[in-house]
């Protein structure tokens, strides 16, 4: 078994749950296309870094 993450954090201004989530989405997609067992941090300009 794999675990492929993906993390976004919410800042003390951040208040919009759906971009939130949006981020977090795309970090997890960024981790599997990496390969397995990848955590991926997504920044606050919505880009992805690892």
């Amino acid at each position: 078994m794999t675990v492929s993450i993906g993390i976004a954090a919410a800042g003390t201004q951040e208040v919009d749950a759906t971009a939130l989530l949006h981020r977090a989405d795309a970090a997890l997609y960024q981790a599997k296309m990496q390969g397995r067992n990848r955590v991926v941090c997504a920044d606050r300009e919505e880009s992805i870094a690892e």
